[in-house]
């Protein structure tokens, strides 16, 4: 297997850098260089995840949310009850104002539920993240309840993924004119999209409940890895997200540190079984093959050099639902190709796979990989790049090309931190199945209206180990995300996948 030299080694070795073209920085400032921006710009509803996280957790704020442990904790909501099977009570923090001067109140969490309950609504990221609630009810202006139209045991984690939007303005601009123009409740507020310039540009909010502690901050569009260690390297960014594997040691030549975050998420390649083109890839034995045709150790300690860990379930490490008596399918050519014998799939076929890039450590070669070790067992793998923007349509429309049998889509605990949020989406209950196990589903839908949290992790532990049997996916590798750090940058921590802006200082020695 092929090894290319690490990014910065030939930024380093180069006397030919291309100028990134970044402006100096005050003291005041922290500039961070992110793989993309909001392709949404400031509407919160579009998406859930990277690219917008790098910008919108500086911007926005839930009732609740996930700290860098895994813990739900209280945001907008200082406190939340299950008043009955189908409703919780959330009270919500006082004195809290939006950029443009709104107060928050129940009047917030009422307008952003009732969009999301509208059809555009429901065609949204979020819309469909809680396609189960009902409504928002005022109780007072501090006061909400949310119904929903099932037992929701995680309905507080849910809402940690609906950001709220300042209500008046929200209304008078609609979604698109506040995208433009938002007013939020985080440290910082907008004051540039940077449509020309590729830098976001966020002034403090000090009138925000969490003020942070640098004046300004700028998020500089950078996609590849290469131009952001190079800017990086002459100090024109203080924090190069998304760092490549290869580079992780380099980057201590001039003085960076590395800081790891765990993604909460578990790499994969989806099947099309539901409503793909493959006959192969619907039989259970086919799926297993390719699991046991793909070496994961080996993988982690030739790309990812053995930083993670081989899965073989739904759920990364750390989340709830995590079982670690569930192994990753061992490495077992012999066992692939009887079962592909068994399956009537002896001689192999064709297997046409859309993939995203660049958006994990190492994730293109690890692609390449996978698809040289199912070349052992007869199939021949087509990869197919598609940009995010592309990707993420196909994902949401179901509009997959007609002969895509398979594409990369990660098992993503994402703001819940629960492995009921990725089973949902191999689930039937996903618009435009991919995966629909009815009988998977059915489990879910029972663990999930399960209030005891004991019994519902377990349930979710034996839904994992279905999966798992289900092979509903190839499941790869746990993911984490490394950043790069300037010294002088100080009291970084990691939440959900982007660094705690508002914590972050800078010393004198920067």
């Amino acid at each position: 297997m092929m090894t290319k030299k690490p990014a910065l080694y030939q930024l380093i070795c180069s006397s030919l850098l291309v100028c990134v073209c970044i402006s100096a920085a005050s003291a005041s400032e922290l500039r961070y260089g992110s793989k993309g921006v909001p392709v949404h710009f400031g509407n919160p509803y579009m998406a859930n995840g990277s690219p917008s996280n790098y910008v919108w957790a500086a911007m926005f704020d839930a009732l609740t949310q996930i700290d860098a442990q895994g813990q739900l904790k209280p945001a907008l909501a200082l406190s939340w009850e299950n008043i009955e099977p189908k409703a919780w009570r959330f009270r919500l923090r006082p004195n809290v104002i939006f950029s443009n001067g709104e107060p928050l109140t129940a009047d917030a969490v009422i307008t952003a539920i009732a969009w999301l309950k509208t059809p555009e609504g429901q065609r949204s990221v979020i819309g469909n993240e809680i396609r189960d609630v009902l409504s928002a009810e005022r109780v007072d202006d501090l006061t909400v309840i949310i119904r929903s139209e099932r037992p929701d045991a995680i309905l507080p984690q849910r809402l940690s993924a609906v950001l709220l939007v300042a209500p008046q303005a929200w209304t008078a601009l609609g979604p698109d004119g506040f995208a433009k123009t938002p007013a939020t409740t985080g440290s910082y507020e907008l004051k540039d999209w940077g449509e020309s310039t590729g830098r976001v540009v966020l002034n403090a909010f000090k009138q925000s409940w969490r003020p942070p502690v640098i004046e300004k901050l700028t998020v500089m569009n950078l996609p590849d890895n290469a131009s952001r260690l190079q800017a990086l390297q002459s100090k024109q960014i203080d924090i190069a997200g998304n760092i490549n594997i290869d580079d992780l040691e380099a980057v201590e030549l001039f003085g960076a540190r590395v800081v790891t975050g765990a993604a909460a998420s578990v790499m994969s390649i989806a099947f099309r079984v539901t409503d793909g083109p493959s006959t192969a890839l619907k039989d259970v034995r086919v799926r297993q093959a390719i699991n046991y045709a793909v070496d994961k150790t080996l993988l982690n300690e030739s790309l990812l050099r053995g930083l993670t860990s081989p899965s073989g379930q739904p759920a990364a490490r750390g989340v709830m639902g995590y079982d670690p008596t569930i192994l990753p399918y061992p490495y077992d050519v012999a066992k692939a190709k009887a079962l592909m014998k068994a399956a009537g799939y002896e001689q192999g076929f064709r297997l046409k796979i859309d993939v995203i890039v660049d958006r994990t450590p190492g994730d293109a070669a690890i692609y390449q990989a996978v698809a040289e070790m199912l070349s052992k067992i007869g199939i021949k793998v087509e990869l197919r790049t598609l940009p995010f923007p592309t990707w993420l349509s196909k994902y949401l429309t179901g509009t997959w090309d007609k002969d895509t049998d398979a594409f990369s889509q990660a098992w993503n605990a994402g703001s819940y931190n629960d492995v009921a949020r990725p089973m949902e989406i191999f689930s039937c209950r996903k618009p435009f199945p991919y995966f629909c196990d009815q009988s998977l589903t059915d489990r879910l839908v029972a663990a999930n209206e399960e209030m005891n949290l004991e019994k519902r992790e377990t349930l979710l532990k034996d839904l994992g180990l279905g999966y798992h049997d289900a092979a509903a996916a190839l499941y790869l590798l746990d993911l984490n995300d490394f950043f790069a750090v300037r010294a002088g940058i100080e009291n970084v921590e990691v939440v959900n996948r982007v660094p705690a802006y508002h914590k972050i200082n800078i010393s004198k020695t920067r």
